[in-house]
């Protein structure tokens, strides 16, 4: 990993800079179809519309734009090849154009390319291995000593469901079968739905900060990341920085508790099967200050690691047609300091890498940081990376000034009206 820099110094509340420049109005015979533009290509999606897979909000939130880098973000090579199925859009009726793309998506859909052709993506089954065992041995040693030493059954149970969380996050973002055989590890270990957390965090990936979409920045009442307006604000935003570790705590039985109200409503009976193994194990297997302190210990730990990455970056109001410039925008690395810390991440603290290269298995991301890291420089543009304790400090500090501002009036809201959120199952409907 690189060597971090010196400590940061508190950076200024983030403000979301102006809007990008709208798509262009279409013509008639365009609005008729449903226009994305993939690989240079215009596609009318409009009769596979209702049968995408996750949902109709994914293609019309990117009707009329360019979608290259977002679908070979998500996308099995396979699935990329089905494009050829898809219908055209004739040159007569295809949208004004896009502009072009830049010279560092450009660089880094060379780069792309190069990581898949050189099997970046495989995966291995001892590294897999080695991701595994010390979860699964935090679960046995917290299990054993469960009713023996309480505190510390507590704490090792949170340390393995920390690191449950990572691997499940890794399976869900992965293709093949392996992570297909694998993807209710997280309902099995956590209790969480790999169906309720695909849907919102491919779109903090798809639209990472944005204001109005991306819900990992949708934390108010209890965290504001700029001054709300009058209207909006709340008496205990003064006190955000002091408080945020107790509310972190909670992050994993809000996991839960949308997991099961997800599965419930879309009788995913599949997935009620591991969750309700997880529930059982704990009402029999362990103590009610275990079963409940593990899972706020781990809601802690892993609040503080996915929030540190993000929050005190550029904040977008509109959809940037540049995605690739927007990750790296709005996402810093963290350097760990111990073989411990690098563990306890989970990847995370490639923080950049992975919002690029999303279904690569995490334990490349250490590799990979060198080349996102020259990619940046050669089209001179900052990678961001701190400390792992100057990313948690840079964060609370931001958290801090934010609460000491003013609030200001016609500041933007958190929620809007937008496409994404009339997703199924989104967490907002409309404007704050």
């Amino acid at each position: 990993p690189p060597t971090p820099p010196p400590p940061p110094t508190p950076p200024p509340p983030p403000t979301p800079p102006p809007p990008s420049t709208p798509p262009p109005p279409l013509s008639p015979a365009s609005r008729e179809a449903l226009p994305v533009r993939i690989d240079g290509e215009w596609f009318d999606l409009r009769r596979w519309r209702a049968a995408h897979p996750a949902g109709v909000h994914w293609l019309d939130g990117f009707a009329g734009r360019d979608a290259t880098d977002v679908m070979h973000a998500f996308h099995s090579e396979d699935a990329v090849a089905m494009l050829s199925r898809l219908p055209r859009l004739s040159a007569a009726v295809q949208p004004p154009s896009l502009p072009p793309a830049s010279a560092l998506t450009l660089g880094f859909r060379r780069l792309r390319a190069r990581l898949v052709a050189e099997g970046w993506y495989e995966r291995l089954w001892w590294r897999e291995a080695q991701n595994l065992l010390p979860c699964l041995a935090c679960y046995g040693v917290g299990w054993r000593l469960a009713r023996a030493a309480p505190l510390l059954a507590t704490v090792s149970l949170a340390l393995g469901s920390t690191s449950a969380g990572w691997i499940a996050h890794d399976f869900v973002h992965g293709r093949g079968r392996f992570c297909a055989a694998m993807r209710g590890f997280g309902a099995l270990m956590n209790g969480h739905s790999s169906t309720w957390w695909s849907n919102k965090h491919n779109l903090h990936h798809a639209c990472t900060n944005q204001v109005g979409v991306d819900e990992d920045i949708m934390s108010d009442p209890f965290f504001f990341l700029w001054p709300p307006d009058p209207a909006r604000d709340s008496r205990w935003r003064r006190l955000q920085h002091l408080y945020a570790l107790p509310v972190y705590s909670a992050l994993f039985a809000l996991w839960r508790f949308n997991s099961a109200r997800t599965v419930w409503s879309k009788r995913l009976w599949r997935e009620a099967v591991p969750m309700g193994l997880n529930y059982l194990w704990m009402a029999l297997c362990l103590p009610p200050a275990v079963a409940v302190g593990h899972v706020l210990l781990a809601g802690a730990l892993t609040a503080t690691i996915v929030t540190v990455s993000h929050q005190a970056e550029d904040l977008f109001h509109e959809h940037q047609d540049d995605w690739v410039a927007s990750q790296v925008h709005s996402t810093r690395d963290a350097v760990t300091s111990s073989p411990f810390s690098e563990w306890l991440w989970g990847g995370m603290q490639y923080q950049l890498e992975h919002h690029l290269l999303p279904t690569m298995p995490r334990y490349r991301y250490p590799s990979a940081a060198p080349l996102v890291r020259q990619l940046c420089a050669e089209h001179g543009v900052e990678y961001r990376v701190d400390s792992e304790l100057g990313v948690v400090r840079r964060n609370f500090a931001m958290l801090r000034e934010v609460a000491r501002a003013g609030a200001e009036e016609g500041a933007l809201p958190t929620r809007t009206e937008t496409v994404w959120s009339r997703r199924d199952g989104a967490a907002w409907v409309g404007s704050n």
